[in-house]
């Protein structure tokens, strides 16, 4: 007797046929010139062994000294080192941590560095500006584009619930 909770993936596969909609969706991937992928690696190895290391340091020499904001400022970008070993890897897929490093940064670079700036005092020595506008500018040449739009805001979205079939009531 063919237990009805437990059926193989090619069952499910020729039942729903997920498995063939998901090939035409990966087949349709826009192409990302190597040159973009091995930058991207690039990037990530450099945060990697740049940010982590800093970051690691700074945690091992005295976290237990920082006020709270530095402590999470520390802690985050730490994390986000870990997350780029990923992108050694995998650069497509880690995508969103170079979309999330823009963004940081230009924010950072409007709202805390700008200001002074504009008032002719000294930027915040927090962080580089101008290593962070390089950096910025180097991103977007390398990330590709197109790819981001086709991977984020064309492919459909995941569903809220499951559909009941007559095998789940």
């Amino acid at each position: 007797m063919k237990n009805n909770s437990v059926i193989d993936n090619q069952s499910v596969c020729e039942k729903n046929k997920p498995a063939n909609e998901y090939k035409s969706i990966q087949s349709a991937a826009p192409v990302v010139a190597l040159w973009k992928t091995w930058g991207l690696r690039l990037i990530f190895a450099a945060m990697v062994i740049v940010l982590g290391s800093k970051q690691l340091n700074y945690i091992l020499e005295g976290a237990f000294e920082w006020e709270r904001w530095r402590g999470l400022g520390h802690s985050m970008l730490f994390a986000l080192a870990l997350f780029a070993i990923g992108g050694v890897f995998r650069p497509l897929t880690f995508l969103p941590i170079m979309l999330y490093e823009i963004v940081w940064k230009l924010v950072w670079l409007i709202v805390v560095a700008l200001p002074p700036f504009l008032a002719g005092q000294d930027v915040p020595n927090i962080v580089n500006a101008t290593a962070s506008i390089i950096g910025i500018a180097v991103l977007m040449v390398l990330i590709p584009w197109r790819y981001v739009w086709w991977a984020y805001f064309t492919q459909p979205i995941e569903p809220w619930r499951r559909k009941k079939t007559d095998g789940n009531k």
